[in-house]
C-alpha cells in the first residue's frame, strides 16, 4: 500500500504534503532506481571510496519514501577531484511527535537544490591554517632565539 498523495493543484512545492512513512529502525534497503517525482526525506553529498578503492568519488545519498518505508540510493556524481564545493545535507522532510515521518519534497526538488549548493562559490567563514608555514615559521624564531643566547643578546 503506497501512503503518497498528490499536491493540491495551485500548491506551493514545499508546502505541499507529497507523502507519509513510519520510521524503520534496523534494516537499510537500497535502489537503483530513482524516479523525479518520488517523495525524498533526505539528500547529501559526500566524498566516498569508490568500488575499486583507489580513488575516491564523489555520491548523492537519498533517502525517498516508497510503500510507507525509507529507501536509499546512492548516485555516482564522479571523481571527487571534479567537485570543489563541501560535502552538504538537505532535510527533505522530519519527524513528528507521533513517530510517523512527513516528506514534503520530491526527489526533482532536492536535487535542483543539491545541484545550486554544488554551484555556489565555496565560502570560508574561517580561513583553514597553513600548518606547514607556522611550523617554518616556529623553528625559524627558535633558531633567531638560540642566536641571540649564544651572542649574549639575550639571557633566559
Amino acid at each position: 500500500m503506497t501512503n503518497t498523495v498528490q499536491a493540491p493543484a495551485g500548491s506551493e512545492a514545499p508546502a505541499a504534503e507529497v507523502g507519509w512513512f513510519n520510521v524503520t529502525r534496523g534494516i537499510d534497503v537500497t535502489t537503483r532506481l530513482v524516479c523525479r517525482d518520488e517523495p525524498a526525506f533526505y539528500l547529501g553529498e559526500f566524498i566516498l571510496p569508490s568500488k575499486s578503492g583507489k580513488s575516491k568519488s564523489r555520491f548523492q545519498l537519498i533517502r525517498i519514501v516508497r510503500d510507507d518505508r525509507l529507501v536509499t540510493a546512492y548516485i555516482y556524481l564522479g571523481p571527487a577531484a571534479k567537485f570543489p564545493a563541501d560535502q552538504f545535507q538537505m532535510l527533505g522532510g522530519w519527524v513528528n511527535e507521533d513517530g510517523r515521518g512527513q516528506a514534503v519534497h520530491t526527489v526533482a526538488e532536492l536535487q535542483d537544490g543539491a545541484d545550486e549548493l554544488r554551484g555556489r562559490a565555496v565560502r570560508r567563514e574561517m580561513a583553514p591554517v597553513p600548518l606547514q608555514d607556522l611550523f617554518i615559521r616556529r623553528a625559524d624564531q627558535k633558531k633567531e632565539v638560540v642566536n641571540a643566547i649564544r651572542k649574549g643578546s639575550l639571557t633566559v
